[in-house]
C-alpha cells in the first residue's frame, strides 16, 4: 500500500468547496490547511481570524503567515505572503514531496516548487471524501432540496396563474410576466428562506429553450412550455439544491405531452437503475433507452441537428453537495456508484418549436437502491 503523503489545500473556503469540506470555517480571506503524513496537521489563517478558527476547525495547530516569515520576510501583498508562509511551514516540517488537489492557486505551486519541495497531484484527494455523503451531509441536502421545491412551486404556480392577454402573453398582477422578472421573484423568495442564488435560475420557454442551459429571456406566453430549474445554496450549511419542473398555462400541444410522458418515463428508469455498485454509465443509458425507445435521439457535442426536432442533449445527471456540479457524472464512460453519493436525474427533450421539457430530481443512491429527496408534483399543470 501506498505511504500517505503530506497534503495541503489552500484558497478561499467561500469558493473552494474542497478546502471548506475540510475545515467547516469561512473566513473572508484565503487560507490555508496542510495534513502532514504523520497525522498532524496546521492551518494558516489571517491573523485576525485565528481564534475564530480555533473553535471551529479540526487541526492541531492555527497559525498565521508571520508564524513562518521566511528568512528574507514576508511580501507585503497578503495572497503571496500566505503563500510564502505555507512553502517555509513545508521546508521547516522538513517536507520534500506533497500532494495536491485540482483546485490549488498556482501562486502557492509557484513558491512550494521555489522552496525545491516536489508537487504530485491527487485526482482524488478533496473528491473522494466528498462523494459519499455523511447521514450530517445528507440532511442539509434534504433540507436544500425541499426548500428548492418550495421555490420552483412559487415559480410553476406564478406561471399557472398568471393571465393571458390577448396576444397570449402572461402578465401577473397587471404587468407582463417575463423569464428575467419570473426569476428576479426567485430569488427574493429563496433570500427570505436564507438561500443564495448566486447562479441565478433557468425560466425558459420558445425558442431559447433549444439551448437546453439557456436561462431564457423576454415574456411567457400561453399554451407553450416552459423549464423552471432552481438551484439555489443554503447559507447555513452551504448545501445545494437542484430542481427542475415544466409548467404550461393553458393547453399543452399533443406532441408536447408526449415529449412529457417519455421524459418522465425515462427518470423513473434513470432511478431505477442507481444504486451502489452500479455505474454512472449505466443509469444514463438506462434513461437514454427510454429516449430511444420512444421515438427520439441524443444530440451531443459537435453533432449537427435540426433544432426544431426534440432530441437530449445532456447527460443524465451529475453529482452534488457543497457544489452544484459534482463528481461524478451519470454519463456516458462514468465510473461506480458508491453508498450514500447523491445525485440530480434529470432527462430532457428540447425543440426551438415544440417547446422543451426536463423534470428533475436529487437521489439518493443505496446498495439496494435510491430514495428521491423531495417528491414534487411532476405534471404540466400547476393550477391546483
Amino acid at each position: 500500500m501506498d505511504s500517505i503523503q503530506t497534503s495541503v489545500l489552500a484558497g478561499h473556503s467561500s469558493s473552494n468547496a474542497t478546502l471548506f469540506h475540510r475545515i467547516r470555517f469561512l473566513a473572508p480571506d484565503a487560507s490555508v490547511i496542510i495534513d502532514f503524513s504523520d497525522g498532524n496537521s496546521v492551518y494558516i489563517v489571517r491573523d485576525i481570524e485565528m481564534d475564530r478558527a480555533r473553535s471551529t476547525v479540526r487541526t492541531d495547530r492555527v497559525c498565521c503567515a508571520a508564524d513562518f516569515a521566511p528568512t528574507d520576510g514576508l511580501s507585503g501583498d497578503r495572497d503571496t505572503a500566505l503563500a510564502q508562509a505555507t512553502a517555509e511551514c513545508l521546508k521547516q516540517a522538513g517536507e520534500t514531496v506533497i500532494t495536491v488537489d485540482r483546485s490549488l492557486p498556482y501562486l502557492y505551486a509557484h513558491f512550494i516548487g521555489e522552496a525545491g519541495i516536489a508537487i504530485e497531484y491527487s485526482p482524488e484527494l478533496g473528491v473522494a471524501n466528498r462523494r459519499s455523503k455523511g447521514e450530517e451531509e445528507i440532511e442539509h441536502l434534504r433540507h436544500a432540496q425541499a426548500v428548492t421545491g418550495e421555490a420552483v412551486t412559487f415559480a410553476c404556480r406564478t406561471i399557472a396563474h398568471a393571465k393571458p392577454d390577448r396576444n397570449g402573453l402572461l402578465q401577473h398582477e397587471g404587468s407582463l410576466l417575463t423569464s428575467e422578472r419570473l426569476r428576479s421573484m426567485i430569488t427574493a423568495f429563496l433570500v427570505e428562506r436564507n438561500f443564495s442564488n448566486a447562479h441565478d435560475s433557468m425560466v425558459v420557454t420558445i425558442p431559447s429553450v433549444a439551448d437546453c442551459h439557456h436561462f431564457g429571456a423576454g415574456p411567457l406566453k400561453a399554451d407553450l412550455p416552459v423549464i423552471v430549474d432552481i438551484f439555489p445554496m443554503d447559507n447555513a450549511t452551504r448545501y445545494n439544491g437542484d430542481m427542475t419542473r415544466t409548467v404550461v398555462n393553458g393547453t399543452p400541444s399533443d406532441e408536447l405531452v408526449q415529449m412529457h410522458a417519455t421524459v418522465c418515463e425515462a427518470k423513473v428508469a434513470g432511478c431505477a437503475a442507481l444504486k451502489a455498485g452500479t455505474t454512472g454509465e449505466a443509469v444514463h443509458l438506462a434513461t437514454t433507452e427510454v429516449i430511444k425507445a420512444r421515438g427520439y435521439s441524443m444530440a451531443r457535442g459537435e453533432t449537427r441537428h435540426d433544432v426544431t426536432v426534440p432530441t437530449m442533449r445532456h447527460g443524465t445527471g451529475h453529482g452534488i453537495g457543497l457544489e452544484v456540479h459534482e463528481p461524478i457524472l451519470l454519463d456516458d464512460g462514468a465510473g461506480e456508484i458508491l453508498e450514500n453519493e447523491i445525485f440530480t436525474v434529470e432527462p430532457g427533450l428540447y425543440s426551438s418549436t415544440l417547446g422543451g421539457v426536463r423534470v428533475e430530481d436529487m437521489v439518493l443512491a443505496t446498495e439496494n437502491g435510491h430514495k428521491i429527496l423531495s417528491l414534487l408534483h411532476e405534471g404540466l399543470n400547476w393550477r391546483d
